[in-house]
């Protein structure tokens, strides 16, 4: 398979929907309930078994993975200086090219929808879109698992509350498509029992600059 941005949103979901259906069979949980890096875990093996040209790195530096794209030394320099994108620091997932091993994308994993998480997330993935210019780190991606009603489709609201955090962050000219799933089962509370009326969704965040 060759990338292009509705292969890497589908295989996201794709890569996250049969994972929560291994999270139920072979751990007796759910994909809300595990740790953020099995969904960066199987996220990337999807890549790389299924794209012509991706590999990967997990909990990769922020630092080396600047310097191994194609961004502008200028650029390099003055992302990191910002506070939240220290040297020093770690995406969750970052997607390379095979043979020169160039940074292609960067994808972090969160569980829950609150709004200053989500925005901090954003604004950290935005500084990295607007400095790369036309190169693929561009586009960047930010996953998530919520909580959501079982039956009723509530996307159209969380587009709202994200539009107004967005507007609120000064961050209205931001490019964000947002793609969710149809309602999982089972949701499970913290005792990892399934709780009637009760569903997630999983959420990818396309951020460009």
């Amino acid at each position: 398979m060759r990338s292009s941005p509705n292969n890497r949103l589908n295989a996201i979901m794709e890569a996250l929907l049969a994972a929560h259906e291994d999270a139920q069979r072979l751990s007796r949980s759910s994909l809300h309930r595990m740790p953020e890096f099995f969904m960066a875990t199987r996220v990337a093996d999807y890549f790389a078994e299924h794209f012509d040209n991706f590999g990967y790195r997990l909990e990769a530096q922020v630092k080396r993975t600047f310097e191994a794209s194609d961004m502008q030394v200028d650029d390099i320099a003055e992302l990191l200086q910002e506070p939240d994108l220290r040297p020093d620091g770690r995406f969750d997932l970052v997607l390379h090219t095979g043979k020169r091993g160039r940074t292609a994308h960067i994808l972090e994993f969160k569980r829950g929808d609150a709004m200053r998480g989500l925005i901090s997330d954003i604004r950290r993935l935005a500084k990295v879109s607007r400095h790369a210019g036309r190169h693929s780190l561009k586009t960047n991606y930010l996953v998530l698992t919520r909580r959501c009603p079982p039956e009723r489709d509530t996307t159209g609201r969380l587009i709202e509350r994200l539009d107004m955090a967005l507007h609120t962050a000064g961050l209205d000219d931001l490019d964000v498509n947002l793609i969710a799933s149809e309602p999982q089962h089972p949701f499970l509370n913290h005792d990892h029992l399934p709780m009637a009326n009760r569903a997630f969704q999983i959420v990818i965040l396309e951020i460009q600059g």
